[in-house]
């Protein structure tokens, strides 16, 4: 468990988010924080595949060749 320390405003912002969907805040702050880290990880992996490029691409041509949509 950890503890977290919000200011007045986000306090009262979540209170009233909370009641108006019917959730606690514990499940909009589980949610929030779980969304967070997908995004960064999402941010991370992009960063890492621009440092790292793949040694192949496929053309269009290709693509559309391997899955029969070719002309």
């Amino acid at each position: 468990m950890q503890t977290i320390d919000l200011s007045p405003s986000i306090k009262d912002r979540l209170l009233a988010v909370s009641q108006k969907l019917g959730r606690t805040e514990a499940e909009l702050i589980k949610e929030a924080v779980l969304s967070f880290l997908e995004e960064i990880e999402d941010i991370q992996e992009a960063q890492q595949r621009l440092n790292n490029p793949p040694t192949q691409y496929l053309t269009l041509e290709k693509v559309e060749q391997e899955l029969g949509l070719a002309d």
